[in-house]
């Protein structure tokens, strides 16, 4: 990427020159290694490779788990120590590795601002990434050229530190730093951005572990809500939006794989679309682009037509009729072949890939079009902060303070549907804006869907399933509230499991080859993260 090639040349230019200067033998200077002017270009590294890799494997399959999206042997749940390697080793060996070295170069020039930084973004990783395969190397790890073989840390050692590491980030954003902080490619050099960002992760931390310490994470989310210091504006989310350069590429993954033309890895869920039509969601246009008719389709590429078992196949002969028309995805787990449809089927729109806003003209999406894939992926949210708040209400009696839940669903919806029209409207200039009639009918009709709702546990599924909804391209998100939470309640079985459904990803192929310390045998794939005892 762009920032790793200015990198590898700021090292060559140094290099070419001090060879040039009388005193390019002098021993005390490493011309490979400067001393000043670093920091601003590996901080921007990590954050492009941590980008990519966290819209790569884990996150597509996660979408497909939580049935947002399709694809075959997710949707049965096929996955193997192969499947995630490149992300699992490249999180690793690139965004983890860069962030230390930023933590470690900083602290010796006292730039604290960018450990502070470095330090989130590494806290933010790590919790992903143990939410997601659990034990972990973390003490000895990130140091390859010492330790071969890293011991794995417990789970949930590795969360106890996560929030230590946060509190230091928070800490050393105070001091004075002897640079400034440049290359920052999330938040432009803001600090008090990184404030909110890391006090909502801490947020974030405290609600996964609210089945196992259920009191640690009360007084921690009471404390945050009091301290009034998270991410409450979507100016402020925690993101890292992708460019429309070919040379090099830094688009959207997703755009890359998808708007290629007659090539098409993916299928819309037909359970994601339904519901969206259903509800007559304002976010539809956004998320979803049609391509083709239903009048293009024949019998082989009819979504279900040579199957029984279907719950939704083709959206306009259920009860949506022509809401439904052009809408053509594919059933969870169904494992018919596929057909010919690449140009007719539905795809991403202009949120979050930087793909077609549909305006209804039902042309085959392709390179250049749309937003050219300077889309997004979402780490942290205003959308996301409000609705854990809302969790929160619900499960913790004891966290008092703060709105009611009503009033943090409502602004959950609104938030999401804000961000969701402004990339919209940034990236596409076909984009039209939402009706705001249609968007305080869509609020009103869930809030009385809660209020009618029975239960902590029906309330509970009404707050997860929006922000399920909210959540659309970060799977990853979506797999650990699913996990965490059981909702959204209505998600519909794999019509051909061929295997049950994973709580877990598997080690990479390369840790479990390489590394000595790693579980032999590693655990099975339906095993709980230390998390998850529903």
């Amino acid at each position: 990427m762009r920032t790793i090639n200015k990198y590898t040349l700021l090292v060559l230019l140094i290099f070419v020159f001090s060879a040039c200067g009388e005193d390019w033998l002098d021993i005390n200077q490493d011309p490979n290694n400067p001393q000043d002017g670093t920091l601003n270009l590996i901080l921007p590294a990590a954050q492009s490779a941590k980008a990519f890799r966290m819209t790569r494997d884990i996150n597509k399959n996660t979408m497909v788990f939580t049935r947002q999206i399709y694809d075959l042997s997710e949707s049965q749940y096929t996955q193997d120590p192969t499947t995630y390697s490149n992300d699992y080793d490249g999180l690793f060996a690139n965004s983890l590795k860069e962030m230390q070295e930023v933590i470690e170069q900083g602290t010796e020039q006292e730039a604290w601002n960018y450990v502070g930084v470095a330090k989130i973004m590494k806290a933010h990783t790590y919790s992903i990434m143990v939410d997601l395969w659990g034990d972990l190397p973390f003490s000895e790890s990130l140091n390859g050229e010492e330790v071969r073989s890293p011991e794995f840390t417990s789970a949930n050692t590795i969360y106890d530190a996560l929030l230590t590491l946060i509190d230091e980030a928070l800490t050393d954003l105070e001091k004075e730093s002897t640079l400034t902080l440049e290359g920052d490619l999330i938040y432009g050099g803001d600090l008090e951005q990184w404030t909110m960002a890391a006090n909502t992760l801490k947020l974030r931390l405290y609600l996964n572990l609210r089945l196992v310490d259920p009191q640690r994470a009360t007084t921690g989310i009471n404390t945050l809500i009091s301290g009034g210091n998270l991410i409450t504006d979507n100016a402020d989310d925690y993101e890292f939006q992708f460019a429309s350069s070919l040379t090099p590429n830094n688009r959207h993954p997703l755009y890359q794989i998808e708007y290629v033309d007659g090539d098409k890895d993916y299928y819309m869920s037909n359970y994601f679309m339904y519901n969206l039509i259903k509800k007559a969601d304002p976010r539809l246009p956004f998320y979803i682009y049609r391509q083709g008719s239903d009048d293009e389709l024949d019998f082989e590429t009819t979504p279900c037509s040579n199957r029984t078992d279907c719950v939704y196949g083709l959206l306009s002969a259920t009860d949506l009729g022509e809401a439904g028309e052009g809408y053509i995805g594919r059933d969870h787990g169904d494992p018919s072949g596929i057909p010919g449809d690449n140009e007719i089927r539905a795809t991403f729109g202009v949120y979050p890939i930087g793909g077609e806003y549909d305006d209804n003209e039902r042309d085959e999406a392709g390179q250049g079009d749309g937003g050219q894939g300077a889309g997004i992926i979402p780490y942290l949210s205003n959308a996301m902060r409000a609705f854990m708040l809302a969790e929160a209400k619900i499960t913790l009696p004891g966290v008092t303070v703060g709105e009611t839940v009503e009033a943090y669903l409502e602004e959950g919806i609104r938030a999401s549907m804000g961000k969701v029209e402004a990339i919209g409207l940034a990236l596409d200039e076909d984009a039209e804006p939402m009706d705001e009639d249609a968007i305080d009918a869509y609020v009103a009709d869930r809030l009385q869907e809660f209020s009618d709702a029975e239960g902590n546990n029906l309330k509970l599924n009404v707050v997860i399933k929006e922000k399920y909804y909210s959540l659309f391209g970060n799977g990853m998100e979506a797999f650990t509230d699913l996990r965490r939470t059981g909702f959204p309640a209505d998600l519909p079985n794999s019509l051909a499991p061929a295997a049950p459904f994973p709580l877990r990803l598997p080690y990479s192929i390369t840790e479990l080859n390489t590394n000595s310390n790693a579980p032999s045998p590693p655990p099975a794939l339906d095993t709980p993260i230390f998390w998850d005892i529903n």
